[in-house]
């Protein structure tokens, strides 16, 4: 990313603080506002008059190797004679941090330092609890990292990340050899009509009642959207128009909107697919329930623990309907807040965060994609010839990032919901038009969420 970060003038700070309640009653990612503790005036007042102690928070309190990971960084910068503050930790629950934040900022009682799950940047950034990058230490050294450890908006960096996750085809050699089905690179991606042709095999094989597992029981979280969106992409379409992000029309609901979603139908139509497929999507593939899974990078831990013929599975990217392969990224991610009173300090810490060494620790305890290539290095999985280096391959080459607009909450929502109808039988015209109808009503009630 070109050094060319815009500093947000008082001004306009202030501007976009107000809109904080409007942002607040937008957002469908609360359930309930969580009580942070160790809050209040006093701790508020504190907080401000020692601005040479700032605070991280981070959602990883339930796991023990990435906390203990982020804890090391910790020391070592508090050990550090260059240091510009003293940082410090709290952790919280994953399942209830976004709505910490959500309630911490409403208090005005944030830390200097958050965890943000990527796709959230633009939300948390024009809600006005983010504050953009711009040491010029630090955004040298952001330019090192992949382009989906980074969470940007309208131009701005405003978070980065020690690790990503991605999606992918997952099958037997095995399996493959007897169908006669070609085993999939990242060079040469399936084709719809290799696609097809595969499901067909499977299907006819007679050996799975559903052959391919795409995660259908997950409509709850942003799954569909994560994973079913880069499909959608392939096929030409998308989840809005990316030039100015105020409408979906034409791309959600255009002639590559409705093959996809068609598409998606006949999956279960044909018997390829349950419109409620299993829990733990890994776990059944291992144990021979579906003989095609789309599933993210996670699932190589469950094959790794449980799969007896683990040699025998082979990664693929997705299949290329038309418009190339595409595959999602963006995963947890630091940044600043507007209210930290000492942001050099805060920047300096994130700088220092980004070394390899700790890129690769933080990356390693969840076994995801290290951001930078010499993290990579670092972590036999991911290195020349580790068995995950081709996730990271598919990253580079494939990745197409979630829609960077304050809606994409909303327009995941809005499409789960959508394509979860479809594929249980709802007419694909009239879903998509209601769907773009939503969408675009949601933006032009936030004001086209434009940036104050």
């Amino acid at each position: 990313m070109p050094h060319t970060i815009r500093r947000a003038s008082a001004a306009r700070r202030t501007a976009r603080n107000r809109t904080v309640t409007r942002a607040l009653a937008a957002t469908l990612a609360i359930a309930s506002l969580a009580t942070v503790g160790g809050c209040g005036e006093a701790a508020r007042a504190a907080a401000k008059a020692n601005a040479n102690e700032i605070t991280i928070w981070t959602h990883s309190a339930g796991s023990e190797a990435e906390l203990a990971g982020i804890q090391q960084i910790i020391d070592d910068y508090n050990a550090s004679p260059d240091k510009k503050a003293t940082v410090k930790l709290q952790a919280f629950p994953q399942s209830s941090y976004n709505d910490s934040i959500i309630s911490a900022s409403s208090a005005n009682n944030l830390p200097c330092l958050v965890d943000v799950d990527q796709p959230n940047t633009p939300y948390w950034a024009w809600a006005g609890i983010l504050e953009p990058l711009t040491d010029e230490a630090l955004l040298e050294r952001a330019d090192d990292l992949m382009e989906s450890g980074k969470g940007t908006w309208n131009g701005d960096l405003y978070t980065v990340g020690y690790f990503d996750a991605t999606v992918a085809l997952f099958a037997r050699k095995s399996v493959l050899d007897k169908l006669g089905i070609r085993v999939a690179t990242v060079d040469e991606p399936w084709t719809k009509a290799e696609m097809d042709d595969a499901l067909a095999k499977l299907k006819a094989s007679g050996e799975w009642t559903y052959p391919f597992e795409i995660g259908t029981a997950d409509n709850k979280s942003e799954w569909y959207a994560y994973a079913y969106a880069p499909i959608l992409q392939s096929f030409g379409g998308d989840l809005i128009n990316r030039d100015g992000y105020q409408s979906a029309d034409g791309v959600l609901n255009g002639k590559e909107g409705k093959a996809f979603a068609r598409w998606m139908r006949d999956l279960v139509a044909k018997g390829y697919i349950s419109s409620k497929g299993g829990s733990d999507t890994a776990l059944d593939f291992v144990n021979n329930k579906s003989g095609l899974l789309y599933g993210g990078i996670w699932s190589m831990s469950t094959f790794k623990k449980y799969a007896k013929d683990y040699d025998d599975i082979v990664v693929m990217p997705m299949t290329d309907f038309g418009h190339g392969s595409v595959t999602g990224g963006g995963s947890w991610t630091v940044g600043m807040t507007q209210s930290c009173p000492n942001k050099a300090a805060a920047q300096d810490y994130i700088r220092f965060s980004l070394q390899d060494k700790y890129v690769a620790n933080i990356a390693k305890a969840g076994m995801n994609i290290p951001t930078t290539e010499g993290a990579q290095k670092l972590v036999p999985e991911f290195s020349d010839g580790g068995d995950m280096q081709i996730f990271t391959e598919i990253s580079k080459k494939y990745v197409k990032m979630r829609p960077e607009t304050p809606a994409y909450n909303f327009i995941s929502t809005e499409f789960r919901k959508t394509i979860g109808d479809i594929m249980n039988g709802a007419d694909v015209d009239t879903w998509l038009d209601k769907a773009v109808n939503h969408i675009d009503g949601n933006i032009q009630g936030a004001d086209g969420y434009r940036k104050n």
